[in-house]
């Protein structure tokens, strides 16, 4: 949001501790004195120019701000602070006048390190800050405050007032334009959280390392992958081409199946596909966070937006009559973006029969519905050799775990090697272990507990399915 206030406050600061006052014992000088004897004569008349960003932005903004300084053109800047700022809602106009800093003074510079990439990279951002600048004729007062979230500020803002009036709108164009362009999001693969906007977090999102995972360790029957492919990767591939043509960009994309088939496994593929995505992740109770993850989506476009378990907001109306706040907001979503947005939604869900109808039947909310299957006899089969790893599977008849793994999910043939890895590992014991054997004896056990009365609970959730004994 931009908006304008107006400065009007005395020019002489006498009553401020500033520079004026001839008392060498007053102490810091104040706002209003600092701010008026950088503008000059007449600041109380300049417009303040405002702008405001969600939390999680603080640090884009910083650096749209630390950009816009490093390149205007040989102009000088200092950056102060102020004491006593926080739990206080006041702006530019406030700080001019000869009583407005409500006893604050200048004095350091509050900051705090935001995370700015997966691996542990931070920017120092600045809490409350006066930046005075000048360049030739040309002199600024800009007032950077975060977010306070337990206080009366709760979003990011910056004020500019400027002897220039004309040279403050455009600087607080260009830092926008200068946050979203290099924001610290772009590109990368960034999560929602239980509390992404809490204060243990500054309002930022959770950074996550892309994975890597090449296409041949994701295991479907044949043609299944090629149809998500060309829904998510072709178009973002060919979208110049699309768009010359005339046609959308705007895509939804719904996997569906059992639990540990392989859905977040499809996902980890995609988006390990198309390094050049910004890929925003929501799942849980992270799931409120549509709106905002819809916003961030599409500045930072081309993106991948990911809902999983989207069943969790967005089950048939029919079910529980009422309103569903969070359905309606993401049917909103998906609806409100233009033909020529680059964005794509990556639904997943264990239940697709109870999705409501208007979310999964309607082209241009769900284009592409896969099901991921429980994987048949070969799946099965290409499965224990991917995860195999290191273990040397030693089976005199391979046909026979195959048999007795039927209806099993991906997960389950994982968690089946590991343990048949630690009854081969507890024969062993004592015994240095350079290429360990797995053999039908070590699957059958692993199998026998897995498969047996008093792993119900486990099997259920590996996704055991009806395994024959």
């Amino acid at each position: 949001m931009t908006g304008i206030a107006y400065i009007q406050a005395s020019s002489s600061g006498a009553q401020d501790g500033g520079p004026g006052t001839s008392d060498p014992g007053a102490g810091p000088p104040g706002p209003a004195a600092t701010i008026i004897g950088h503008l000059g004569e007449g600041a109380e008349y300049l417009p303040v120019i405002s702008g405001s960003w969600p939390p999680y932005d603080h640090v884009n903004v910083q650096g749209g701000i630390d950009r816009w300084l490093e390149s205007a053109g040989g102009g000088e800047h200092r950056l102060l602070g102020l004491t006593g700022f926080r739990h206080r809602m006041f702006g530019l106009a406030d700080l001019c006048q000869p009583d407005g800093g409500q006893g604050m003074r200048i004095g350091g510079v509050a900051m705090r390190d935001f995370p700015s990439g997966p691996d542990g990279e931070v920017r120092n951002c600045v809490q409350c800050g006066l930046y005075l600048y000048e360049n030739k004729d040309l002199r600024m007062v800009l007032l950077l405050r975060g977010s306070d979230q337990r206080g009366p500020q709760p979003d990011v803002t910056l004020e500019i007032v400027a002897t220039d009036p004309e040279a403050a709108r455009a600087m607080l164009a260009r830092v926008r334009e200068l946050a979203v362009e290099h924001s610290v999001y772009r590109r990368q693969v960034v999560s929602f959280g239980e509390e992404a906007f809490g204060p243990a977090h500054g309002g930022l999102l959770s950074f996550h390392p892309r994975p890597r995972l090449a296409r041949e360790e994701l295991i479907l029957p044949e043609g299944l992958l090629d149809g998500i492919e060309r829904q998510i990767i072709g178009v973002a591939h060919h979208r110049e081409a699309l768009l010359g043509l005339g046609q959308h960009l705007k895509r939804g994309v719904l996997l569906y199946g059992e639990p540990g088939v392989g859905k977040t496994h499809t996902v980890r593929y995609l988006i390990s596909s198309m390094p050049e995505l910004t890929v925003l992740i929501l799942s849980g109770s992270a799931l409120r966070f549509i709106r905002e993850a819809c916003s961030v989506a599409r500045s930072l476009q081309p993106s991948l937006l990911v809902i999983e378990d989207v069943d969790l907001i967005a089950e048939g109306r029919g079910a529980h009559p009422g309103n569903s706040p969070m359905l309606f907001q993401l049917l909103n979503e998906m609806d409100g973006l233009g033909d020529d947005i680059d964005v794509t939604f990556l639904l997943t869900t264990n239940r697709a029969d109870i999705l409501e109808p208007a979310l999964a039947s309607r082209p241009g909310r769900i284009d592409h519905a896969a099901e991921i299957p429980l994987p048949d006899a070969e799946g099965r089969r290409r499965l224990l050799s991917l995860y195999q790893g290191g273990l040397t599977l030693d089976l005199a008849d391979p046909d026979r775990v195959l048999h007795r793994t039927e209806g099993v999910t991906a997960s389950f043939l994982k968690e089946l090697l590991r343990r048949a890895a630690l009854i081969a590992l507890e024969e062993r014991e004592g015994r240095a272990v350079e290429q360990l054997r797995v053999t039908d004896a070590h699957l059958d056990a692993a199998l026998d507990v897995l498969l047996g009365d008093g792993s119900r609970l486990t099997r259920r959730l590996l996704g055991g399915g009806v395994a024959s004994g």
